[in-house]
């Protein structure tokens, strides 16, 4: 399902109101659901996964897991969709059409296998404008996500680090609750009947013999049907020929029973490992990025409330009086004039020029977007 928009606006809303138009349109809903993704800021944020705990709620659909990609790495059927489409739009530009609007880039892809196109438009009225989501702490170190209905963590999130590596940290209900106080709205776009597909969709299944049946010269097509029991005749055509041993590899590999427990994704918590691990100088999980201690975002010293109150006072004094604003390095000196007065407790660490100018960027940009909306509002 493929969806064109107006709303150019890429956030956790329009994921999930795409995700309700896809949902709205299936004949029989599924019971359950896995979600794989690269891990884009509109699908890994706090506000996408909190909403994901209401699907039971509102669509009876119980969504088992949702793992994140690393971006660029997610080598998946989703990548090549995305480059039919690409190429899709490319090709009807070159044979003179124009794309001025959605209905045009319509147009240049229905022709793709297994494709379903419709017109989305989320409600941005009905968002959770009211209800800003707090940020689950350490989201951006957890690639697996689940919700989870067994006895006693019913209406819990819980997430890990990698797929089948890490512990899962358990997010309460009292938890989730202080994050969005005020609840979820379940998304109410507005689309359009999605079009008719005019050809499926077929994603060959891989053999363990990695034969390319559609490379085999004829002969070699023989032997491969020979080796089945499959006796051919010489006015048998190649076509023919691919199709059987096509549809007989289907059979085997519908028959054949993946054993786990001897396979690569075994319960490898059980697997042993070598205890001289002494020359080794990094411990176990080195690599996982919530172990990392450098480069971490948000893992910086946080300016402390008391300073953030003085720093307003100054910068807002700035703007009443002229003659009394004060740079970085003004704030700081007077900060530190403070702290050996008394004013400020001894405990309470100064920031540095840098942190106070970035701060003062940040506090000077949310003025300005503050005073615009004020005046707007009064218009």
């Amino acid at each position: 399902f493929d969806h064109w928009s107006c709303d150019a606006k890429q956030d956790a809303w329009f994921t999930a109101s795409s995700l309700h138009g896809v949902i709205e349109v299936l004949d029989k809903k599924p019971e359950w659901i896995s979600i794989i993704s690269d891990n884009g800021p509109h699908y890994h944020n706090s506000e996408l996964m909190i909403i994901l705990s209401y699907w039971k709620e509102w669509y009876d659909i119980k969504v088992n897991k949702w793992v994140f990609l690393e971006a660029g790495e997610a080598k998946t059927s989703i990548d090549s969709h995305h480059a039919q489409i690409s190429q899709s739009i490319k090709r009807r530009v070159k044979l003179g059409f124009e794309i001025r609007n959605g209905e045009n880039i319509q147009e240049a892809i229905e022709d793709i296998a297994g494709i379903r196109v419709a017109h989305l438009e989320p409600d941005r009225d009905n968002e959770n404008k009211e209800n800003k989501v707090k940020t689950i702490p350490g989201i951006s170190n957890y690639f697996e996500w689940r919700w989870p209905e067994e006895e006693g963590l019913d209406g819990c999130i819980q997430a890990r680090a990698l797929p089948h590596i890490g512990e899962w940290k358990t997010f309460t209900p009292n938890q989730i609750s202080n994050w969005a106080k005020a609840g979820m709205h379940m998304p109410q776009p507005q689309i359009s009947l999605h079009t008719t597909s005019k050809s499926s969709w077929k994603i060959p299944m891989p053999h363990s013999s990695n034969i390319g049946v559609k490379r085999l010269k004829v002969k070699q097509l023989q032997e491969e049907l020979e080796n089945r029991g499959i006796m051919t005749n010489e006015k048998e055509n190649r076509a023919g020929m691919i199709e059987i041993l096509e549809n007989e590899i289907a059979k085997e590999m519908q028959t054949k029973k993946i054993d786990n427990e001897g396979g690569i994704l075994g319960n490898i918590t059980n697997t042993s490992y070598d205890s001289n691990v002494s020359a080794f100088p990094l411990l176990c999980g080195w690599a996982l990025k919530h172990n990392q201690k450098y480069g971490k975002k948000g893992s910086g010293k946080r300016i402390a409330p008391q300073v953030i109150a003085l720093l307003e006072r100054f910068f807002l004094d700035g703007n009443v009086h002229k003659n009394r604003r004060m740079n970085g390095h003004n704030m700081r000196d007077k900060l530190v004039e403070k702290q050996e007065n008394g004013e400020l407790a001894r405990d309470i660490e100064i920031p540095e020029v840098t942190s106070i100018n970035n701060w003062i960027a940040r506090f000077a940009a949310k003025s300005k977007k503050d005073l615009s909306e004020q005046a707007i509002a009064g218009f």
